[in-house]
């Protein structure tokens, strides 16, 4: 008589879902605040047609944010699973884990080929250079030379913006 087994379900990465929903809330507020105050950001986003929308998400159910270009600013739309212009799909949780940690930079995410853009690869270049500048605010300047290619300069109005960013634009969503 043969033996059956159960069937092997695969196991829920709880904690890494939870780190990326973290990470998605965290940096969906900083896209609202930096695109309201900083001038880099508001320069790149002025050539986005009002209504653009990008999304990211892992594949193939994971957690997703919504962004979205409204009267000169972006809104972040939370995870509600809305049509997009843009959508960056990360091929796997722990691609994403990766990326969202600070152990691998967008750059070496693409040309290991860990996420799939789907839209206008220009816009996704520049939706890059925003991403960019939001890392440059949000990690400590020992880990964003070693994620970013090229560190935005940091001058004082940066700095108070950063400090803006952690304690009123993340907490409050302003």
């Amino acid at each position: 008589m043969e033996k059956q087994y159960p069937p092997i379900e695969p196991g829920h990465k709880r904690f890494k879902t939870l780190v990326i929903k973290i990470v998605f809330f965290l940096l969906g507020r900083s896209f609202h605040s930096t695109s309201k105050l900083d001038p880099d950001i508001k320069r790149e986003i002025a050539t986005w047609e009002e209504g653009f929308a990008f999304m990211m998400k892992i594949f193939p159910d994971g957690p997703r944010m919504t962004v979205e270009k409204r009267r000169g600013i972006l809104k972040y739309r939370g995870s509600a699973p809305e049509s997009a212009d843009l959508v960056i799909t990360f091929k796997s949780l722990e691609s994403a884990f990766l990326m969202f940690t600070a152990q691998c930079g967008t750059c070496q995410g693409f040309a290991e080929s860990r996420l799939i853009v789907n839209g206008d690869i220009p816009m996704a270049m520049s939706l890059t250079r925003c991403l960019n500048v939001i890392q440059a605010y949000l990690f400590p300047s020992l880990i964003s030379r070693l994620i970013l290619k090229r560190v935005p300069p940091m001058t004082l109005y940066k700095h108070l913006l950063r400090l803006y960013i952690y304690l009123v634009g993340v907490p409050f969503g302003l």
